[in-house]
């Protein structure tokens, strides 16, 4: 089998995935552009009935035209489609669906009528319309067009078919769609209006592609699990790069296996990260690490050391493999540091340990993620170097002892401006001694807490509500609360670990023939957790959202000013994403 033919194959593969994460999951997506800026300067057309009015009157009247119809809307006139289009088109999904190759082609074609028209097109086009692109290849599709999958029927196909099917699906995917794709890309012009590049996409990502994406005008950049086989780096310096990135997620891997059996993967990161650095304000670094485990070295940036005069959002992941010398570059302890949200592993090796036990207050810093395992004899000197910290958030279990021994008493004391808190117990459960520390911090607005098992279906944090509603009656502020990977007992006999996963009804007397003994339970679990739920909201105020159970609901006001709990999603949802976001830094994009 080629290396092509392996490639394609590997788009099939999944990757692993836990309990349902879907609510508050998504992206929103960008905002229709007004026509004066999808016309390109072209004036409106004579027919065009609401051509007297202000162009941003028109912008908004086309905002409340249901989607259903603006197909119908394009057929009026060139105007009408380009209006249609601004709605349709400002976020591109590039899926290899039949859709994603049609718009694809009209992109090329205008690519075509710019390049001989000097960068303009005769007719308003598509491609002005466009302000996010999100390049993730569905195998389903390859499955569809060219019968191609890792099924057994695929496997035992005749081998003469086989290699038939598996060419077509390579030159078309590997000859035609991706370089198309790269083509667009590579020529500002055809997408003048490009902000948002999502690369997500499965396949091999080479030299071409990376000059592609180097040569659009994006202000938001995200390269998820991207795979490169080829050491490679690119010939460009920051003043020749069309980049303004305001935002990159970087998540680059040597792929294995590879068709070169070692390579560095240093250079060309250096170089991605050098080229960004002028206008970066937000940098999440999640490389998982390739063989060997080579590090990226600050030594590789060969146009110099690089300045990061405007990044204020940082967060290097646990896997990533780093020189800690860039912890200098990207924080900038010494220069009165623009950090102001920082998820980092403070103690990722013995180098990011000293670096974080001298750096000192950042002044502006608000959010602080800590990542990595927390001991009894873990030190907090840089968290009381930066006792202005307005949200603070474990993100791994911690020892009752550390938290109450040198974490509460900092907290208690010093931290002033402190509104948002989660922590994790690595215990079953929640000491009341805690819960009475917890009690003392009444300028909190937020806060989430769990203990027990954090992975896998077992959940062994039986939870107290009483205890909990007894702590967070002094803290009159609270506006959201999230308890994680709680657990109940509904019935005497049953085993709390099991409780998501058994789903059997308290009574069976209330089984419509509709329903299945799960639905019944899922209906019964509800409806116990908005009780429970209701006790809290009478108990606070100004609390308006709240999750546990694995139920996100709402705090809504009723009539005759009586408050009433609102679920926010008709399915359990561990709301792993959602969590991270409100707890820590809210633009975190990882999955």
């Amino acid at each position: 089998m080629s290396f092509r033919h392996r490639d394609i194959l590997e788009l099939f593969m999944g990757t692993l995935s836990g309990d349902r994460d879907e609510f508050g999951r998504g992206i929103v997506p960008p905002t229709p552009l007004a026509f004066d800026r999808i016309s390109e300067g072209q004036p409106l057309s004579s027919d065009f009935l609401l051509s007297r009015l202000p162009i941003e009157l028109i912008w908004q009247i086309i905002q409340l035209v249901p989607k259903a119809d603006l197909a119908n809307l394009a057929l009026v006139n060139r105007n009408c489609r380009q209006l249609a289009r601004s709605r349709q088109f400002s976020s591109v999904t590039l899926d290899y669906s039949y859709s994603a190759t049609g718009i694809l082609g009209i992109l090329v074609k205008e690519h075509l009528e710019r390049s001989l028209n000097h960068g303009k097109t005769i007719s308003p086009s598509l491609g002005a319309c466009v302000r996010s692109i999100n390049v993730a290849t569905q195998p389903g599709w390859i499955k569809f067009r060219h019968g191609v999958d890792l099924s057994e029927e695929f496997d035992q196909m005749d081998e003469e078919m086989r290699k038939r099917r598996l060419d077509e699906a390579c030159n078309c995917f590997y000859d035609l769609y991706m370089p198309n794709i790269i083509l667009v890309l590579s020529s500002p012009s055809v997408l003048p209006h490009l902000e948002r590049l999502d690369w997500e996409d499965r396949s091999t990502v080479d030299r071409n592609s990376f000059e592609a994406i180097t040569s659009s005008n994006i202000q938001h950049l995200t390269l998820r699990r991207i795979n490169v086989d080829e050491d490679f780096n690119l010939n460009l310096t920051p003043d020749e790069c069309n980049w303004r990135l305001r935002s990159l997620y970087l998540d680059v891997m040597w792929k294995l296996p590879s068709r070169k059996k070692e390579g560095r993967l240093s250079p060309l990161l250096c170089k991605i990260l050098c080229l960004a650095a002028p206008t970066l304000e937000s940098l999440t670094w999640a490389c998982f690490p390739w063989p060997k485990g080579q590090p990226v070295l600050l030594t590789d940036s060969v146009d110099g050391r690089p300045s990061f005069p405007k990044l204020n959002d940082l967060k290097i992941s646990f896997m990533t493999q780093y020189d800690p010398s860039w912890l200098d570059v990207l924080i900038q302890h010494r220069e009165g540091s623009p950090i102001r949200h920082l998820d980092i592993n403070i103690s990722a090796g013995p180098e990011v340990t000293e670096f974080f036990k001298k750096c000192g207050c950042l002044p502006r810093l608000e959010t602080f993620v800590w990542q990595g395992l927390i001991q009894n004899d873990t030190d907090i000197a840089f968290l009381r170097a930066n006792m202005q910290i307005r949200k603070l958030r474990l993100n791994h279990p911690a020892p009752s002892a550390w938290l109450e021994e040198q974490l509460f008493p900092l907290l208690c004391k010093s931290f002033s401006n402190l509104t948002s808190l989660s922590l994790t117990w690595d215990g079953e459960e929640i000491p009341q001694s805690a819960l009475d520390r917890i009690s003392t911090l009444d300028g909190l607005e937020q806060i989430c807490l769990s203990a027990g098992n954090q992975h896998g279906w077992r959940h062994s944090w039986i939870i107290n509500h009483g205890a909990l509603q007894n702590c967070f009656r002094n803290l009159r502020g609270l506006r959201k609360i999230a308890l994680s990977r709680d657990t109940y007992v509904d019935q005497e006999e049953s085993d709390p670990l099991d409780y998501y996963e058994r789903r059997v009804p308290r009574n069976t007397v209330e089984l419509s023939a509709e329903e299945t003994l799960a639905q019944l339970w899922e209906l019964q679990h509800r409806d116990d957790m908005i009780l429970i739920a209701d006790e809290y909201a009478k108990l606070l105020p100004n609390l308006g959202w709240i999750y546990f159970g694995q139920l996100p609901m709402c705090i809504a006001q009723g009539q005759g000013g009586v408050r009433l709990v609102v679920p926010l999603s008709e399915d359990r949802d561990s709301c792993w994403t959602l969590l991270r976001r409100i707890f820590g830094r809210e633009n975190d994009l990882s999955l």
